[in-house]
């Protein structure tokens, strides 16, 4: 199978080609990689992925494998179908993906794949954790979720890349909605966030990018 090897501040970085989606990708020697339970294969995972189907499999967990094949570090997923986006984000400070568990279920409105952002950081992985652009408030950790009332993108912003995630829930006998745009700055991950009354539900185009707050990223100047 032919695979495309990509130069920039990180390492070497080799992908198998797919569909966005992927059960590992590499860098150099090393490899990130998705451990799915026995009984399950990587068609299994495309052919059930949000089928909402009870699974009696244990939980899938992503691995980071040295070039001797050894598992260096380990971090478990949320659910037995998972899977990863084997394009790291451009712009970030250490090799980033995107990787989904699946928590569909056959009933309601606010379940679905859950996508959390993990680094390799000195040959461990660890989740990205992400702080409101003002400064103030706690660190969360970097998920998107994709459900009946809310959805995701990855956008080019000029200096790398941003994530931009809509979410509708109801407050006070009617729906809100909040667009939320992820990004880097300062080599730190931060959320600016809006809300505004209304429904919006995924069987909708995505909103337009002029719908989210602005980037919070510092002129070239200042940085």
């Amino acid at each position: 199978m032919k695979k495309w090897c990509l130069l920039s501040l990180l390492p070497l970085l080799c992908l198998t080609p797919t569909a966005q989606a992927a059960q590992h990708a590499e860098l150099g020697c090393q490899r990130l990689r998705i451990d799915l339970d026995p009984a399950l294969t990587e068609e299994a995972v495309e052919r059930e992925w949000q089928s909402g189907e009870p699974r009696k499999e244990r939980p899938a967990s992503l691995q980071w494998v040295g070039c001797d094949g050894q598992v260096l570090s380990q971090l478990p997923l949320a659910a037995p179908l998972a899977r990863l986006d084997p394009r790291p984000l451009r712009g970030a400070s250490h090799p980033t993906f995107l990787v989904s568990a699946d928590l569909t279920q056959e009933a309601g409105s606010y379940n679905g794949p859950l996508t959390t952002a993990m680094e390799v950081v000195s040959n461990r992985l660890q989740v990205v954790m992400v702080r409101p652009a003002g400064g103030k408030g706690r660190t969360v950790p970097l998920q998107l979720t994709q459900t009946l009332k809310s959805s995701w993108k990855r956008v080019d912003d000029g200096q790398g890349e941003a994530l931009l995630a809509v979410r509708s829930q109801p407050s006070e006998g009617r729906f809100t909605t909040t667009f939320s745009r992820y990004d880097l700055s300062r080599g730190h991950w931060r959320v600016t966030s809006r809300t505004q009354q209304g429904l919006w539900e995924s069987d909708a185009d995505f909103p337009a990018d002029t719908a989210f707050p602005a980037s919070p990223r510092p002129a070239a100047a200042d940085r």
